[in-house]
């Protein structure tokens, strides 16, 4: 029987990593995701992907793009029913805590959870601390696969060292941002950027090595294996 996911996230980076995580996961599987956008409230189909070019999904993903933070847990919400009532097994929510601040992450996770449907199809939400850019930095080696002239020092200029984790960073996007403008480089978010630091990213270092640092990142990829039925 074909698993059925939903995975709601806030941008077109939470989007793009989420289906590549996946894909690196479940490397045997065909996996078919159907990715839909946020617009005017509405969540709109935009594009099929599939893993592989033949057979029949043995998991079907739908990645909802909300476009904004807050509207994560709204469209869960609102998608509840119909992701039920279609035999979806689980759905999961990703969100940054940015622009909010580490002092609102105790309030934010307290509350998390407040106004779910408690029904048949678990929901499992998820705060990426501060920002989903954090765990790319945290996933360090992948710096000398953006430029192999991102040095330490340019690391320890911007906080970046051995001794500090990224998930302290007051706004990894930026902080991602100043690394790369060491080497003439930019990431602000536009879709050629994200997808190079994407594919410069190690999946075996953030599955073995990174997630321990993260736990942030640790319970999302718990999610998704449970979402494939690996653990």
């Amino acid at each position: 029987m074909t698993r059925k996911l939903a995975v709601f996230v806030e941008g077109l980076t939470e989007q793009e990593f989420t289906i590549r995580l996946l894909t690196e996961l479940a490397s045997n599987y065909l996996i078919e995701f159907k990715i839909h956008k946020q617009h005017r409230g509405h969540l709109i189909y935009s594009e099929l992907r599939s893993t592989m070019q033949t057979g029949s999904p043995s998991v079907q993903v739908l990645i909802a793009n909300c476009c904004n933070d807050e509207q994560v847990k709204s469209q869960i919400i609102d998608q509840y029913a119909s992701l039920t009532a279609a035999g979806y097994d689980l759905i999961i929510g990703l969100r940054d805590v940015y622009p909010l601040t580490h002092n609102d992450i105790n309030k934010l996770t307290k509350h998390l959870l407040t106004g779910i449907p408690n029904g048949n199809v678990p929901v499992h939400l998820h705060l990426a601390i501060l920002e989903i850019e954090a765990w790319f930095i945290e996933e360090s080696s992948h710096f000398s696969r953006i430029d192999k002239n991102i040095t330490t020092s340019q690391l320890a200029s911007v906080g970046i060292d051995s001794k500090s984790l990224a998930l302290s960073l007051k706004h990894p996007a930026k902080t991602l941002d100043l690394v790369y403008q060491s080497v003439g480089k930019r990431y602000n978010k536009n879709k050629r950027q994200i997808q190079r630091t994407i594919d410069a990213l190690s999946y075996e270092e953030l599955y073995v090595n990174t997630r321990h640092k993260a736990p942030s990142l640790d319970g999302f990829i718990k999610s998704l294996e449970e979402g494939l039925i690996l653990v």
